[in-house]
């Protein structure tokens, strides 16, 4: 705008300097620094947008690549337990690809550099970790997994290839390691700052983590045991006990009878057999000091008499005691107990095949008469208990020699191993540390979890006191419940256990001696104490029979809190036991069951109220 002229004839005069005449506009640095400032932030928003651009391409990229390959990893683990290797290897080239591609795109300089921006940063960082971690997975614990030959895990010619199960248990050991480690990536995730969209993502690699984990754990377990266990390192030495499922005990039942595994270099043998009446049993003292809480809840006879070791839950406790047993009968060195039931035999049996045993008995075993003929039908035919323990022993001896020597099928005998190990039928308590540090809390290892933290276990445990084999017709359904998720702050839980004695009261009279002598109750009547454990930290607050208060009191036991009450059973007639839990707030997983193996299987059913399917 030009100046004021003054008026003519004005008074007013001019300043002796006047005022600085005006630069152009265009050449005012007052006019150049804001509207630098302004080109400059239009240009970081120009540049910014297309960085934007840059990473939005990049993410859609990683998305889809993880969307098609994150489901991919339920068909690898479905063909691998199908026993399709080579479809499973194909599968895991595809996820590989995809994978890959994923990782790189998610972990360019300009995406790390992004990270650091309110909001958008969390999600770019979660998006980043999971593709790592999908990919980490596919190169350190799929391809291993897909290489797997199950046949290497089984016995040739007598023997295990121990030099071929190492190379195995490195490649598995990687595996494992690449898998704590992205469990350990995801837990630095603040999951409380993602979208749902990354949310999603990250949630879907939880699942597909929950359903490796279940597949590699137990393979890296039994790898990392397995050399030494069979020798490679020297001779090994074991004790093999056969639970009879007719006379129930807390673990499965009378171990009537006990044979010696050796194992050198992949080579196992059976060195020595043995059955209960070969001990001093009945001696005035327990042949090792007790557990003191073991000891008041099942009495010192679990010391006392061979065929009771098997009373308690936790099977570390009955190979000590079997252990000081042959010790102080034998003097062999004992490095593990194992068990196995007649119910596993039959497991086995599928596998396998049908087996001769030799003369006298002249019986083929199959996977449809193994249980029945030696659990109920033995006692038929030989009247002899000292005939009944051969006949044990032959059984025993003829399922072991065609299990080392016979190219049973890999895929069906897994099945078999796993089956029985999950239904407490195949336990293995080594004396090596490391190793039951291993197996510590799994069905396996024979024992329940130390905590509540990843699963929470109720315990229901029988006992035969009949003197007889009338378990056989015993049935068992238990069912549990749990207001963990409905009242988190002071949970509730309960068992409700049904047996049902099915013996047809027509057939008492025919029953051989030795199935039930009748010695101190009548004849067909089961007598049974049952033992109901509570989860880690709780209290008993009640327990009823076929709906009557009992006056029995809760006793620590294995960090938990067990009862014991018995029941009297007439042939047909069912008993329903029902045990109360309180537990203080704390962190509880999904509510399971651990119970004694009887000789058909025991249905169970949890109710958990307001736990998410993926909690339960």
């Amino acid at each position: 705008m030009a100046a004021a002229v003054p008026p003519q004839g004005s008074s007013e005069r001019p300043a002796r300097h006047g005022k600085k005449k005006r630069r152009p506009v265009l050449k005012s640095p007052w006019f150049w620094v804001p509207v630098s400032l302004l080109i400059v932030l239009i240009v970081v928003g120009v540049v910014g947008g297309l960085t934007a651009k840059r990473l939005y391409d990049q993410a859609m990229v990683a998305k889809d690549d993880l969307e098609k390959a994150i489901p991919l990893v339920d068909q690898v683990q479905k063909s691998m337990l199908a026993g399709d290797t080579a479809g499973a290897q194909t599968t895991v080239a595809q996820i590989a690809s995809l994978t890959n591609d994923a990782a790189e795109k998610t972990s360019t300089d300009l995406w790390r550099n992004a990270e650091w921006v309110p909001v958008a940063g969390p999600n770019l960082k979660a998006v980043r970790i999971t593709a790592d971690s999908v990919n980490g997975l596919v190169r350190d614990a799929l391809r291993p997994l897909t290489a797997l030959d199950l046949k290497a895990l089984l016995p040739k010619d007598g023997g295990i290839d121990v030099a071929n199960l190492k190379a195995l248990a490195g490649d598995i050991d990687t595996a494992n390691t690449r898998m704590e480690l992205v469990q350990r990536n995801l837990k630095t995730i603040d999951r409380s700052a993602l979208v749902p969209q990354v949310a999603a993502g990250v949630a879907r690699l939880d699942d597909a983590i929950a359903k490796i984990e279940p597949v590699l754990t137990p393979v890296h377990n039994a790898l990392t045991i397995l050399p030494k266990a069979l020798g490679a390192e020297g001779p090994q030495h074991y004790l093999l006990l056969f639970q009879n499922n007719a006379e129930s005990r807390g673990t499965g039942g009378n171990p009537a009878a006990i044979a010696m595994l050796t194992a050198e270099n992949g080579k196992i043998s059976l060195t020595q057999q043995a059955n209960s009446t070969d001990f001093s049993n009945g001696q005035p003292d327990p042949v090792i000091a007790l557990n003191p809480e073991t000891e008041a809840l099942y009495g010192n006879k679990i010391g006392r008499y061979v065929q009771d070791s098997t009373l308690s839950p936790d099977f570390s406790e009955t190979a000590q005691i079997v252990r000081a047993w042959w010790a102080k009968t034998y003097g062999t060195p004992v490095d593990a107990v194992a068990s196995i039931d007649p119910v596993a035999l039959s497991y086995l049996l599928r596998a396998i095949g049908p087996v001769a045993m030799p003369e006298p008995f002249g019986e083929t075993l199959t996977a449809d008469n193994a249980v029945p003929l030696l659990l109920n039908e033995v006692y038929a035919k030989y009247q002899d208990p000292t005939v009944q323990d051969a006949f044990f022993a032959a059984a025993a001896k003829t399922v072991f020699d065609a299990l080392v020597t016979t190219h049973a099928d890999p895929k069906a005998l897994l099945a078999a191993l796993t089956q029985a190990a999950n239904e407490g039928r195949l336990m293995y308590s080594p004396s090596d540390e490391a190793q039951a540090k291993m197996l510590a809390g799994t069905p396996v290892g024979g024992n329940m979890p130390a905590d509540n933290a990843k699963t929470t276990d109720l315990g229901v445990y029988i006992d035969d006191i009949t003197a007889s084999k009338l378990d056989y017709y015993m049935r068992m359904s238990i069912a549990a419940s749990s207001t963990q998720c409905q009242n988190p702050g002071a949970p509730a839980f309960s068992s409700t256990v049904t047996l049902h004695n099915t013996l047809d009261p027509a057939a008492v009279p025919d029953l051989p001696a030795y199935v039930d002598p009748g010695l101190f109750f009548p004849k067909g009547h089961a007598a049974t104490d049952v033992y109901l454990y509570g989860p880690v930290g709780s209290t008993l607050t009640g327990i009823t029979v076929d709906g009557q208060p009992v006056g029995a009191s809760g006793q620590p036991h294995l960090g938990r809190t067990a009862v014991k009450v018995n029941v009297l059973m007439a042939p047909g007639q069912t008993a329903t036991i029902v045990a109360t839990f309180s537990a203080p707030a704390g962190t509880y997983g999904p509510l399971e069951v651990r119970h004694t193996p009887m000789v058909k299987e025991t249905p169970v059913t949890l109710d958990a109220p307001g736990c998410t399917p993926a909690k339960r």
